[in-house]
Order: C-alpha cells, then structure tokens, then sequence
C-alpha cells in the first residue's frame, strides 16, 4: 500500500434521489470550490436531478440505479458509489450526502489534510439544522457530535469492509476506524436534511418508520423525536 502525499486528488462521492428542488445545486456549487472530481449514484430519481449533477464539470461519473434501494438496501448503493469512485483513481475520498455542505473554514484546510503521511482518515462534527438554515439542534441524539470517518485515504490492495445493514449502514467502509490510524477533524458539517418544513419533517419520519417498523438499525424514541414540537435549538455561527 502506498501512501501518497503531494498534491493529493481530492474526489467527493454523492448518493442522489430526487434533490432538483432541495439542496443540490448549493452542495455541488459548494464542495466543486475544493475538490478535483465528483462521482454521483442517482438512486431511481424522477426529476431533473441527473441533468443536473450533468451540469456541473466536475462531476466526471454517474451511476443509475433504476429502481430506489434507499432504506431497502443501503450497503448495495453505498458498495457501487465506492467501486465507481475508485474507479477514477483517486487519492483521497470525501462522502458527503445531497444535503450537506461543511463549513467555509474546511476549503482553507482540507489540502493540508490530505497531503500528508501519518493519518488515513477523519471524522467531523455534525450539525442538523432544523426547520431553518440558520439554526441547529441540540438536544437528545440529534447534538452536535463526530460521526464515523467521511474523509479517508484510498489505497489500493487495501482491504475495505463495509456495513452490510439495509439502513444507517454508514456511509464509508466499517473498518476505517479500526484499521487505519485516523482523527477526528475539528471541521463541522452543516446538514440540512431536517431543514425544511414540519410537513417535510413528518414524511421523514414516516419514512423511516416503514423502512425500520421493529427499530433493528436505530431507536424508535430517536425516530419519535423527528416530531418533537419544541426542540432546542441554536444559531449557527461560522468560525
């Protein structure tokens, strides 16, 4: 396995279903600024948002897959993003979903981060914004915390192993973690999936109570709280 670090190739990898009239152009509009590539998955989408991601030149790969697998079988879309990913050579991946962007201060930072030898992977705080752009959550699970690693090394032969769960599998390899010497990144990520309105809320909620109806991948009361009528909430401040 060979480490490389000068001037590393940054390549962003996106899962995508139906986002025309969300948060897409704003993602890709964002992470093109301080990548080099961008390889999507479109996940069974009946909008535009294939002509899209089409639109922006960065954007060198896109798979399709026909019919959705979004909370039927995850790991499946999550295994064909990483081999179309991989398939481009890249250096370093960053998975960043359609409704993420990570805060101004990263494009200063992320080059650094990835044009050097001793860390192969980083975890950032994640942040969910709610019924707004401009304020987060900050209560019960949804609290500001550092998910898994979203940032990692590439290396080819080495051996990558994935979550094979139907939902919340996680949106990098399993074994990042445990081995491969890694950080958490003092970057945040704004996640603007909860942003919306309640109507949106209640049909995420559904959503992942049809998909999880016995809780195997995540506790009902966290699934409760989608709904929860006052939240606590707090203002975003970039740093």
């Amino acid at each position: 396995m060979i480490r490389k670090e000068i001037n590393n190739k940054l390549t962003a990898m996106m899962q995508v279903r139906n986002e025309g009239n969300r948060y897409l152009r704003m993602v890709l509009d964002d992470v093109s600024q301080y990548v080099d590539a961008i390889v999507i998955l479109d996940d069974g989408s009946t909008d535009d948002t294939v002509a899209i991601c089409k639109s922006y030149p960065k954007v060198v790969s896109i798979g399709h897959s026909h019919i959705s697998l979004y909370g039927i079988n995850e790991s499946v879309l999550k295994k064909r993003l990483f081999q179309r990913t991989i398939a481009t050579s890249p250096d370093w991946i960053l998975a960043i979903d359609a409704d993420e962007v990570l805060e101004n201060r990263a494009k200063e930072h992320i080059q650094s981060m990835i044009n050097q030898t001793h860390t192969d992977w980083y975890g950032f705080r994640f942040y969910h914004f709610w019924k707004s752009m401009t304020h987060y959550r900050t209560d019960k699970l949804w609290a500001p915390f550092h998910y898994g690693p979203r940032l990692f090394r590439y290396m080819a032969g080495a051996t990558y192993r994935w979550n094979d769960q139907a939902l919340h599998g996680g949106s990098l390899p399993c074994n990042l973690v445990t081995d491969f010497p890694g950080a958490p990144s003092d970057l945040r990520i704004k996640h603007y999936g909860y942003a919306g309105s309640q109507e949106e809320l209640q049909r995420k909620y559904n959503f992942y109570v049809q998909r999880d109806p016995h809780s195997e991948f995540c506790p009902r009361s966290h699934y409760d709280s989608i709904l929860d009528e006052n939240p606590i909430l707090e203002p975003w401040e970039e740093s």
